[in-house]
């Protein structure tokens, strides 16, 4: 199968040039991806498309564990939902706090660092999936 690889540069497309395409590893990862930055109600037609992290960036009385476990459930029902390339899948999230040194004589930044962890079974492969991808939020000082 031919698998486009994102972004799509439709000025090629429109000019005869071929398509870029990819693996069905790196489609599978292309499209995680989306669903881990994409915001509920952010696609057409699928508003249940996305992730939690969106609806808890900024929210600071979410704990840890709750956060993380949130985020963790939400990946894992968009992508059993609306990958079908996958199964057996497991999501694993873990959330850390950061300090970013933007000008360490006045001030830093404390950010979150979520790193997750996707893995499961290609279903017209059988072969081992595995996907992670570092997303840094939450601004905790302004």
């Amino acid at each position: 199968m031919n698998y486009l690889k994102l972004p799509l540069d439709f000025s090629n497309m429109l000019k005869g040039k071929p398509r870029q395409k990819c693996t069905l590893e790196e489609s599978i990862a292309q499209y995680i991806m989306m669903q881990i930055t994409c915001r509920y109600g952010e696609v057409a037609g699928r508003h249940d498309f996305g992730s939690d992290i969106w609806e808890l960036e900024f929210n600071q009385l979410v704990k840890l564990y709750e956060w993380e476990e949130r985020v963790k459930t939400s990946i894992l029902t968009a992508i059993t939902k609306y990958e079908k390339r996958l199964k057996n899948i497991k999501v694993n999230v873990s959330l850390s706090e950061i300090d970013t040194d933007v000008d360490s004589k006045h001030y830093s930044a404390i950010r979150r660092k979520a790193i997750i962890d996707v893995k499961g079974i290609m279903e017209h492969t059988g072969e081992v999936f595995k996907f992670n991808t570092t997303v840094y939020v939450s601004p905790l000082s302004q």
